[in-house]
């Protein structure tokens, strides 16, 4: 083998004879020519390893590090494997040695290498878009091997070392630029393919054990998912709403949580960057990213098809088709759909007994078409389509699973989400990429769905019987995204990065509630409300930009900033009241509407508050990081990074006096001045709230370990929340108790994360991730949402004389925060005697309690202490346990995989929830008789095929 200082060209054919020939050359040597270069190949047969395992000899310490791990500056372009992998040996000094029948593999496009990183880094990272991995045969030469046979392939010039086991290298793009997860100096998370296919993750909620600090609750009535990261997120899934996790696509901002993950498939990675994110997205967040990266088309055709049942029921469908039409053009047709009945029994009485209408089930289904053109050497162009539908009957909360629902409304969702996403790809030169982002989303949702889950059918005609349903009579929502990147050179020790980012969307809803109460009225002095906004929507526009640069190879720092201005606002938005049920009694029809309720006649609907409001927030945020690599396998960063959400408009103020109709000059003068209360800055009357800010203070490690074997990776931090937005009762202009979201005066997170990958052996890997969270609101007073005249009974009064229903949650646990979680994940290969592979797994994952709410209730006695009077009164409710909380709880999931010895088939058995525990996310209804929670799913169990063709 030639010494590490000649330039050695790769590619070695290994033949079906006996003996292989190694075509190499030192430099100026056409390849094949030295008799030096021909090498005797010896099969070796190894027990089979894990595919997300490389494996490699051991070698005997030597005064120079192996070439493995030896640092090299890289400057290969994107292009084809096999000219990629020249490139590699010829700057790299290393032989790489390739079977004859990998030939069609190697023509797909190989990622760009710019940078300076160990070798075997380097050829993980051009590997990354392939199915093939590599194993090390002596301390300078590589083989490649497909991922399904690493660790069972023929082994060339073996030496006596035993192979050991290594972590296989992952590559994020959280910086704008493709790095190596170790070398990434964030707090961030990366499950690629292999992992989203081990634990079956198909929506928000399958991912959460493995991401430290993640929490996920559901909403029913919005067919939406609320993200909570780090103990901040938001509880407010409508239109108004605005979660302190942002979420993208393919570089895409999604701002609406019903479609982005509720059904996830052919993806390449999922990456979760936790705290705040402003100088690397034009959409800031205050607590984190999501990132959802697609497949995109490869220049090698594939087909997959995977099929999976299960108890209630289940039924799952997902293919994929990837065809290169021309060696410069590539398209790919991915598509999933899911059914289940729901899990959730009706009582007898309810409207229907039919399985496949319970609530809690499952009828998904999307299509993905994306293409890949590369126009020239320079230039790319990717773009996609995808359409997604959700006819589920919505998520019911429940007691629990054994207790049965008394339905008087069905739950109907019919939903279509459509995006179109683009990416432009200019390779000006070697110093300048320029990159144009678009995308827009539409979507249709009309629903119903049953708000009280107690009463019987008849109950919507009768009066005098509590009846409440939610409907969504019709949303119409568009966004629009427009981004255009700036960025130097990978490689270099000075890089940089600037863009402009601008976003719209708005939507156009009517939202119909019946809430009547056994009086046969309701809250607000109306049976029900339709609440219609026109044209509520947000303009987000930010130009935002990084720099960093390695003093030494050891030493660096980075420097990064966001500007912008976030303008919210609601166009005609009416909230009207009527006197009766608008669906049961009015079968949908208002009527002629009069402008407030005092120039109401008897049975008229009315406008109860008018939300025209449009405010405007600017912000700049800033992040500045020290990183420090004692060794190439540390690395250490310090880091200060400041969050901005801006606010939320909400329901606005109503008119008091009489009015003859919308024409009275008097109505005219009483509107404008009630659209200035809405945009004035009298605290709990105006129809907005202010922005949220944070501050991060965070100290993180990643190191690997035992020769690759193990990489932990850490963050320690502080967060800083100043006007934290909550949700709360809040007293508007006119003395009412109204329910809104509010400002926070602060809060406080400390915490601390922890992630472990291990490869134990060839055979066997150990991941796991624990979160340590101290969250607590510093300084926050509000009146109790679910009991306004009773929040003594849990909590201190603020001794605000004027608002004696005002009590202080200050030092209370944020919600959707547990103290301390972990999971821990276990996979081993075991070879059968037919050389079939069988791989049992096993998932555990433990979670301290959860607050739902900020007023840390968790029970009620049976007496409820009167905030005016200081007595104690009796709970009409009576007493109850767990109202606002889920206790700590364990849960398990198990697989078992077998692949045959040859076929390109699969199959698995699954059961997740193995002990069946009740765990509820959220809570609706803390003040009723027996609080009602959104559950997880019951103990499952199906078995999944599937079939890969090329």
């Amino acid at each position: 083998m030639p010494g590490p200082s000649a330039v050695v060209v790769l590619l070695l054919t290994l033949s079906t004879t006996p003996a292989s020939q190694v075509l190499a050359a030192s430099s100026g040597t056409d390849a094949g020519s030295s008799p030096e270069s021909a090498v005797e190949a010896s099969p070796v047969l190894a027990e089979p390893a894990d595919p997300k395992i490389s494996s490699q000899p051991s070698s005997t310490p030597q005064v120079h590090p192996p070439i493995a791990v030896r640092s090299v500056q890289f400057n290969i372009p994107a292009q084809r494997l096999s000219k990629a992998l020249l490139v590699f040996s010829q700057q790299s000094g290393a032989a790489v040695l390739m079977p004859s029948e990998l030939d069609r593999t190697l023509q797909i496009e190989a990622p760009a290498l710019n940078e300076r990183m160990a070798i075997e880094a380097g050829l993980r990272r051009l590997l990354s878009q392939s199915e093939l991995t590599f194993e090390m045969v002596s301390d300078q030469s590589f083989i490649i091997v497909p991922v399904a046979e690493a660790g069972a392939s023929a082994v060339v010039g073996v030496g006596p070392g035993r192979q050991r086991a290594t972590i296989e290298e992952i590559t994020v793009t959280a910086t704008k630029r493709e790095t190596r997860l170790q070398d990434t100096p964030l707090a961030i998370t990366a499950l690629d393919q292999h992992v989203l296919h081990e634990h079956r993750v198909s929506s928000l909620f399958d991912f959460m054990a493995l991401v430290p600090s993640l929490q996920v609750a559901r909403r029913g009535d919005h067919s939406a998912s609320m993200l909570y990261l780090r103990g901040v997120g938001s509880d407010n899934p409508t239109e108004a709403g605005d979660s302190g996790v942002a979420t993208h696509v393919d570089g895409i901002y999604s701002s609406r949580s019903q479609g982005a993950a509720v059904l996830l498939y052919d993806l390449a990675q999922i990456e979760v960057l936790r705290g705040p994110q402003g100088s690397l997205f034009g959409r800031n967040s205050t607590s984190g990213v999501v990132n959802y990266h697609t497949n995109a088309p490869a220049q090698e055709f594939e087909s997959r098809l995977e099929l999976a049942m299960g108890n209630y029921q289940y039924q799952s469908a997902r293919g994929v088709l990837n065809v290169p039409v021309t060696d410069s053009w590539a398209i790919r047709l991915a598509g999933a759909l899911e059914k289940q009945d729901g899990q959730l029994d009706f009582a007898r009485g309810s409207v229907s007994n039919r399985e496949a209408d319970q609530y809690n089930n499952l009828d998904h289904d999307s299509v993905r078409l994306s293409s890949s053109w590369k126009i020239n050497e320079a230039v790319n162009w990717w773009l996609s389509y995808e359409r997604f539908n959700d006819h589920s009957s919505g998520n019911l909360p429940a007691v629990d699973y054994d207790e049965p629902v008394l339905i008087d409304s069905l739950g109907v969702t019919d939903l279509e989400m459509t995006s179109v996403r683009s990416r432009l790809d200019f390779h000006v030169n070697e110093a300048l990429h320029v990159a144009y982002i678009a995308g827009y989303t539409s979507m249709d949702r009309t629903q119903n769905w049953d708000g009280d889950g107690v009463s019987p059918l008849g109950s919507e005609t009768n009066p005098l019987q509590y009846h409440q349903n939610n409907q969504t009579v019709w949303s119409d929502y568009y966004s629009r995204q427009h981004e255009i990147q700036f960025k130097g050179g990978d490689g270099q020790r000075f890089q940089w990065l600037l863009a402009y980012f601008s976003f719209e969307e708005e939507t156009d809803i009517r939202f119909d509630l019946e809430h009547q109460d056994a009086t046969g009225s309701g809250w607000g002095g109306a049976a029900s409300h339709s609440f219609q906004q026109p044209h509520r929507g947000s303009r987000f526009a930010a130009a935002y930009g990084q720099v960093s640069y390695d003093f030494t190879d050891r030493w660096g720092a980075a420097m990064g900033a966001r500007t912008g201005r976030d303008q919210r606002y609601d166009k005609g938005g009416r909230n009207v009241g009527c006197p009766d049920l608008i669906r049961a009694d009015r079968h949908g029809d208002l009527g002629d509407i009069a402008v407030n309720r005092e120039s109401a006649s008897d049975g008229q609907c009315f406008v109860s508050s008018y939300n025209d409001v449009d405010q405007a927030w600017g912000s700049t945020t800033y992040m500045a990081r020290l990183e420090y690599r004692p060794t190439d396998d540390i690395l250490l960063y310090w880091m200060y990074a400041e969050g901005f959400k801006p606010g939320i408009v909400e329901d606005g103020n109503s008119l008091k006096g009489l009015f003859s109709g919308p024409d009275d000059p008097g109505f005219q003068t009483a509107l404008m001045e009630t659209i200035a209360i809405n945009n004035g800055d009298q605290g709990n009357a105006a129809a907005y709230i202010e922005p949220e800010q944070s501050r991060n203070l965070e100290f993180g490690f990643k190191l690997t370990l035992l020769q690759n074997a193990v990489t932990l990776n850490g963050a320690l931090f502080k967060t800083a929340y100043d006007d934290l937005q909550v949700s709360s009762v809040a007293i508007d202009a006119v003395g009412s108790e109204v329910f809104r979201s509010s400002n926070a005066a602060s809060a406080t997170i400390n915490g601390l994360e922890l992630e472990l990958n291990w490869a134990t052996s060839l055979h066997g890997q150990l991941s796991g991730q624990l979160s340590f969270l101290d969250a607590r609101y510093d300084k926050f007073l509000a009146i109790d949402s679910s009991f306004p005249q009773y929040g003594q009974t849990w909590n201190p009064s603020a001794h605000d004389p004027s608002v004696p229903d005002l009590v202080d949650y200050s030092g209370n646990q944020m919600k959707q925060a547990p103290r301390f979680r972990f999971s821990v994940a276990y996979k081993h290969h075991f070879r059968l005697s037919s050389g079939a592979h069988l791989t049992p797994s096993v998932l555990l994952t433990y979670s301290d309690k959860v607050y739902f709410s900020e007023a840390n209730r968790e029970h009620r006695s049976g007496q409820l202490l009167d905030n005016r009077t200081g007595q104690w009164v009796a709970d009409p409710s009576g007493a109850a346990s767990h109202i606002d909380v889920q206790p700590a709880y364990w849960m398990v999931n198990a697989r078992f995989k077998f692949e045959p010895l040859k076929g390109p088939w699969w199959l698995e058995g699954y059961v997740e929830n193995l002990t069946d525990e009740q765990v509820a996310y959220d809570v609706f209804g803390i003040e009723a008789a027996q609080p009602r929670f959104y559950l997880a799913a019951p103990r499952t169990l199906g078995v999944r095929v599937g079939f890969r063709f090329h």
